[in-house]
């Protein structure tokens, strides 16, 4: 019977309910951990597929924008002969009389320097 007795008096009931606590911890730890790891590539993989659509979402409204235009210039070059003879003009560099023309193309400007060139001196 001491023996017996010896032994109830070793297991202490709270230990175990300490145990359980923890090792019930760790399996949660253990289970979100294990989500976590699944589907993280997924998050990765949704997230690079929603920067792509941004940016083909961007390169549509610029395709839409740059049609719009085009739409119009149509429409312009057949309804209004006004229009037409400014382009043609334009392109043939052609100007009525009297008419004064000026350019403000950046892309076409010449590198700025001296506006006469320096003629050398005679000694």
């Amino acid at each position: 019977m001491e023996a017996v007795e010896h032994l109830k008096r070793r297991r202490n009931p709270a230990i175990w309910h300490h145990v359980n606590r923890l090792l019930a911890g760790l399996i949660i730890v253990a289970a979100l951990l294990f989500a976590a790891l699944n589907f993280y590539p997924e998050w990765v993989h949704r997230n690079q597929l929603g920067q792509q659509l941004r940016e083909e979402q961007a390169k549509l409204q610029a395709e839409q924008l740059l049609q719009k235009k085009r739409e119009r210039e149509v429409t312009l070059l057949q309804t209004d002969p006004g229009y037409v003879e400014a382009i043609a003009r334009d392109k043939l560099g052609v100007m009525k009389e009297g008419e004064t023309i000026f350019r403000l193309d950046g892309s076409r400007a010449k590198p700025s320097g001296p506006a006469t060139p320096e003629v050398p001196k005679k000694k």
